[in-house]
């Protein structure tokens, strides 16, 4: 029969075959947001409050701070979330001004809140890598005569580089919140684009 052909070194060297492959699966680290990328995270919400700080200030840096918030944050997918059924009747000269829209609302709104922050009343807590490959960046600021407020930032891949998805302000999702408003207004206004980006550039959402 063929198998008495096999010897006892062929059936070891025949599971040493089968068996390395399972224990390469079985050490290899878990398929999550290395150390590297979490301090990445970290520098990446940094840089977007130092810029917010500066954007509240105003003056002469305004515009650069505007664009360097804007490009840390994922514009289309936040979008897309926000408009709902809307985003797939947008045109895309409708699509793009409601991303920028977007994005230069998220940015005043971060001014307002994270202006009076400085180093000795901004914690971050610590990172956290979610199930689908997202960094949750958990941090907390202090106001006077109020008590901590949580701002956790949910970062992930886009454009080939991390970007920040969303931001949670007290366990509530600015996107949430974006898009309950902006549902409000497009069913007020007959679902017009250019009305809601004129109320986003106006401060309304």
């Amino acid at each position: 029969m063929t198998t008495a052909l096999w010897s006892h070194a062929s059936w070891a060297a025949l599971a040493r075959l089968l068996l390395f492959p399972l224990l390469v699966a079985t050490c290899a680290p878990p398929l999550s947001a290395s150390a590297d990328e979490q301090s990445d995270a970290v520098r990446l919400v940094e840089t977007v409050r130092q810029a917010a700080i500066v954007l509240g200030h105003g003056g002469p840096a305004e515009a650069a701070q505007l664009r360097s918030i804007s490009a840390a944050f994922d514009g289309k997918g936040i979008a897309k979330a926000v408009l709902g059924t809307h985003w797939r009747s947008a045109s895309a000269d409708d699509r793009a001004a409601v991303v920028d829209a977007l994005l230069y609302a998220i940015a005043h709104r971060l001014a307002d809140k994270l202006e009076r922050t400085q180093d000795k009343n901004f914690t971050v807590l610590g990172t956290k890598a979610l199930a689908n490959g997202d960094i949750l960046v958990r941090s907390e600021f202090r106001r006077a005569l109020h008590g901590p407020t949580s701002v956790d930032w949910r970062v992930r891949h886009c454009r080939g580089q991390l970007c920040i998805g969303d931001v949670f302000v007290d366990g509530g999702s600015v996107t949430v919140q974006q898009r309950d408003r902006i549902a409000q207004l497009l069913a007020g206004n007959g679902g017009s684009i250019p009305a809601l980006v004129a109320d986003l550039r106006k401060g309304r959402v």
